[in-house]
């Protein structure tokens, strides 16, 4: 005795889930939010490895304007504290901005808007710590550029209101 066979049903909308590939202003997005990841870790990285450099630099440099009101060992261990907060922080916002911005990159709007929080916390992250640098500027540019590229006419076509 023979089974038959059940004829093949065609897929709920739900079930065929439309591939698109992003555009190219979110690809960029992504790759920008990788960059400014980056460039936080590697400018906490140097920060890490120089400061007990910085901490003498700014005790002499307190010293010489006459307002040397900590001395060397304390202004190293407030710098031994904000570079492990600047590191950690740094790593942890890389990891945030990989997973949003592949999230985003699949087209996921609440990703995009989470990218634009955590730009806003990222961008005050770099000057929260005390330590502007280079490297705090540009990942605040890059991350400003990209939240922007997200929000393009082709960014707001890729997210519409009602995917999520």
């Amino acid at each position: 005795m023979t089974v038959p066979e059940e004829p093949p049903v065609m897929p709920t909308a739900d079930e065929a889930e439309v591939r698109t590939d992003p555009p190219i202003a979110v690809r960029v997005s992504f790759w920008l939010w990788v960059l400014a990841g980056t460039l936080g870790v590697v400018g906490a990285a140097l920060f890490f490895t120089l400061r007990e450099d910085w901490a003498l630099r700014e005790y002499e440099r307190a010293r010489a304007a006459g307002k040397a009101t900590f001395t060397v060992a304390e202004l190293t261990q407030t710098a031994i504290g904000l570079s492990w907060w600047l590191l950690l922080g740094s790593i942890m916002f890389l990891g945030f901005f990989l997973l949003l911005a592949y999230q985003a990159r699949r087209g996921v709007r609440k990703a995009r808007t989470l990218l634009l929080v955590l730009a806003v916390f990222g961008a005050l992250f770099q000057y929260s710590v005390g330590r502007v640098t280079i490297y705090g500027l540009g990942s605040s540019l890059v991350i400003i550029v990209a939240v922007g590229l997200l929000y393009t006419k082709g960014g707001r076509r890729f997210f519409p209101a009602n995917r999520d």
